[in-house]
């Protein structure tokens, strides 16, 4: 059995941006608090764990101090059973975006008309709780890429993944930077029957394989999004669209700025608290 260790990462509102894209970059995925104080990563228990902790922290407090700031790091172990109970616990299936009903496979479906979407949360993110992945559902579901080639970037457990499958999109690639999420993700991709449309891939979304996509899925953080853009934008088709959520209210206009100067027009803008999606398409 895999065993884990959580990273808290403590940090002034204004620091939590900058800090979760690195946490992000290293864990492949982050919690963010409510209150903006904190960001929370998990790493195996192995024998590349200390090289990664002292890379980590170097990161951290260097982008903190350039932001005129301070941070503080810990690291604790984490019982995978006691997570696993904890979620059995607390995970219940839900409904969102009007079109999912998002469970977890020891619930069982429920009849009407919604979608069933089952998700195995184990160790990777993305339950469709937190509001940066609804805003995805969301703008899934108002606007089914039904036929479509999607790229989602940064996939996770490989939530949006299934989303649009489920919603008929012809193909999926999803691209994750953390080999750790990569089981996690594939069995919910099986859970759910979409494993001839979807497509997991291990690595950096900015070297995704070749091809276009009608429609990108970026569920990550503003930083990272700007990052990937030059690269993943051209891989947008003409009259395609691109989806971006992880976004907090004051790098908006970031994130709105790098859109444009890759060639993709802003059309709209969703919230949710202080988190922003935004739905671009390729002029």
């Amino acid at each position: 059995m895999t065993r884990w260790v959580e990273l808290s990462v403590r940090c002034s509102p204004e620091l939590e941006e900058p800090l979760a894209a690195i946490v992000t970059a290293e864990c492949g995925g982050v919690e963010l608090s409510p209150q903006r104080d904190r960001v929370r990563g998990w790493l195996p228990l192995d024998d590349r764990l200390e090289d990664r902790l002292d890379r980590l922290e170097a990161s951290l407090r260097a982008a903190a101090h350039a932001g005129g700031g301070d941070v503080d790091l810990s690291v604790s172990p984490v019982a995978s059973d006691d997570w696993l109970e904890n979620w059995r616990a607390h995970f219940r299936a839900f409904e969102c975006a009007g079109r999912f009903r998002i469970r977890p496979p020891w619930e069982e479906p429920a009849q009407g008309g919604l979608l069933d979407l089952v998700i195995d949360p184990g160790m990777a993110f993305g339950t469709g709780q937190h509001p940066t992945t609804a805003l995805m559902l969301r703008f899934l579901a108002l606007d089914p890429p039904e036929g479509l080639r999607v790229l989602d970037a940064g996939a996770g457990s490989a939530i949006l993944s299934i989303a649009a499958a489920l919603l008929g999109a012809q193909t999926v690639l999803a691209v994750e930077v953390d080999p750790v999420a990569e089981k996690n993700a594939r069995r919910n991709i099986l859970l759910n029957g979409v494993q001839d449309r979807v497509r997991y891939v291990v690595g950096d979304a900015a070297d995704a394989p070749e091809g276009m996509f009608d429609v990108v899925l970026m569920n990550i953080v503003a930083g990272v999004i700007v990052r990937l853009l030059p690269s993943l934008a051209p891989r947008v088709a003409p009259g395609g669209r691109a989806v971006c959520s992880g976004i907090i209210e004051e790098r908006l206009e970031d994130v709105l700025t790098a859109l444009r100067a890759q060639g993709l027009e802003p059309r709209c803008v969703e919230s949710d608290g202080e988190w922003r999606a935004v739905l671009a398409e390729k002029t």
